[in-house]
């Protein structure tokens, strides 16, 4: 059985996904970011590693949803781009991080710092060379990088979004995504969430709550094999 059987089986019962913002998907227009799939997260025993509360996925079992998602946008020819999260160890572009996380003068040893390992991808997901991969600081991956200009050179209106996390980076994407008419796709069976620390039932958590709210003003949610399926993969 594998964490990822809820989403499968419940995205419908849960999600209210009447109306799709892209009911069809032009590779020609999209592009693929591979979100934040880094150890930390991603393999068990990692130092933030996410697991599976409320019948959301767990960190290992997103790994070959998106690799799937991975391998087929490149062989529609659907440019990828990858990003990485993390802070410098010295505090300086935390913002109020350290202090909303109680983590305050640790950042040095913190394993979400530059340079502690929490910014290597999981070993199945490597960045082809000509594929650009940008570090941010920033749970949105359009904040002070270069989404926006490589999205717009290369002539995309489309964006996937595949990767962690949901209640963060997915969610913060997606509302920059939106506030700049991009036509943005998260896809539910990649991404994991924060436990909230509570007894979350099924279907609810930080996980199903970003989901609603990005479905319900920001973009659409879909699956990788709905996503395969509607790039004819």
């Amino acid at each position: 059985m594998s964490s990822l059987d809820y989403t499968y089986e419940n995205i419908d019962k849960v999600i209210d996904r009447s109306r799709f913002v892209a009911p069809k998907i032009d590779p020609d227009k999209t592009m693929l970011l591979v979100l934040d799939m880094q150890k930390a997260c991603a393999e068990p025993g990692g130092a933030m590693y996410i697991p599976s509360v409320g019948g959301a996925p767990e960190g290992k079992d997103v790994v070959e949803p998106v690799k799937n998602v991975l391998e087929a946008s490149r062989a529609k020819g659907i440019p990828v781009v990858w990003s990485l999260w993390g802070l410098r160890g010295d505090g300086k572009d935390a913002g109020f991080a350290d202090t909303k996380w109680g983590i305050e003068g640790q950042l040095a040893d913190w394993p979400g710092s530059w340079g502690n390992g929490g910014d290597e991808l999981v070993d199945d997901l490597v960045p082809a060379e000509d594929e650009v991969v940008f570090r941010k600081h920033r749970f949105s991956s359009f904040y002070n990088t270069a989404l926006n200009e490589l999205m717009r050179r290369a002539g995309r209106d489309t964006l996937v979004v595949a990767g962690l996390s949901t209640g963060n980076c997915q969610l913060a994407t997606a509302i920059d995504g939106a506030n700049m008419d991009y036509k943005i796709i998260v896809l539910a069976d990649t991404t994991a969430a924060i436990p909230s620390g509570l007894d979350d039932p099924p279907g609810y958590g930080q996980h199903w709550e970003a989901l609603r709210q990005i479905q319900a003003n920001h973009g659409d949610v879909r699956t990788s094999h709905e996503y395969l399926d509607l790039i004819g993969a």
